[in-house]
């Protein structure tokens, strides 16, 4: 790391990694896929798929399917994953690491047949700190302002410009858990 920019940048994604492990830690199993706020079935986007790879088309098992979007495990998933996707510059390249891999993206997770463990996400967390600390590591000031290919979902913006914005979403889902324990249980000094 090289710049003042890059070393605040690794230092500001450190710390939103570390508030997304320690919610994940003190997430009491019993709240892990709980649904956090109500998520409405017409926000979802597209055709929700079972297990077996069937379109969901009853209200009541869509409802449900729908309301994972919204649970612990699936925010911080969801948060992992845009921030290991948005480090690479090549994404058809990009892959999450297992047991992720090979797996329905957070976009297509219904038909995921269990939600993915805490101890599972934790790795991700870890996974995500190396990444970041790889690609800081290697940033100069010609990869930072270097245009990302149109098949990113941010083609034609500055790599740096996806990077930084990446501080801002880890955090706020984050706290949206640590939130959702804190409502439920009290402050992370009365799960002790």
């Amino acid at each position: 790391m090289g710049s003042v920019w890059v070393e605040s940048i690794g230092r500001s994604l450190d710390e939103a990694l570390e508030l997304l492990a320690a919610a994940v830690r003190d997430c009491p199993e019993g709240l892990w896929r709980e649904s956090m706020w109500v998520v409405q079935a017409s926000e979802i986007v597209g055709e929700l798929r079972d297990v077996g790879g069937r379109p969901v088309t009853g209200p009541t098992q869509r409802d449900s399917l729908v309301q994972r979007w919204s649970a612990p495990w699936s925010v911080t998933w969801h948060a992992l994953e845009v921030l290991d996707y948005d480090l690479a510059t090549e994404p058809d390249a990009w892959a999450p690491p297992p047991p992720f891999a090979g797996k329905p993206h957070w976009q297509t997770f219904a038909s995921l047949p269990v939600p993915w463990s805490q101890s599972e996400v934790g790795g991700y967390v870890e996974h995500c700190r190396q990444r970041v600390r790889d690609t800081l590591t290697a940033m100069t000031e010609q990869k930072a302002a270097a245009l990302l290919p149109p098949t990113h979902r941010y083609g034609g913006r500055p790599y740096a410009w996806v990077v930084t914005s990446l501080v801002g979403h880890t955090t706020t889902h984050a706290t949206q858990i640590r939130q959702f324990i804190t409502t439920a249980v009290g402050p992370p000094d009365a799960l002790g």
